[in-house]
């Protein structure tokens, strides 16, 4: 199961930076993860400052 990325997001790009196969980009509201390249990896989820990032 792929993380998301909720609202809490103030996309200061830290997730991008440590995500291993670039599955994080800059979405409209927010950074977005693209599921099929997410392979649960928790790297965005360790290193996220308003803990946005979860298993969704």
């Amino acid at each position: 199961m792929a993380r998301v990325i909720d609202d809490d997001c103030i996309n200061c790009g830290i997730c991008v930076k440590f995500c291993p196969v670039g599955a994080i980009s800059e979405g409209e509201k927010h950074m977005e993860i693209d599921r099929e390249k997410c392979f649960d990896c928790y790297a965005c989820e360790i290193e996220c400052p308003k803990n946005a990032a979860y298993m969704g």
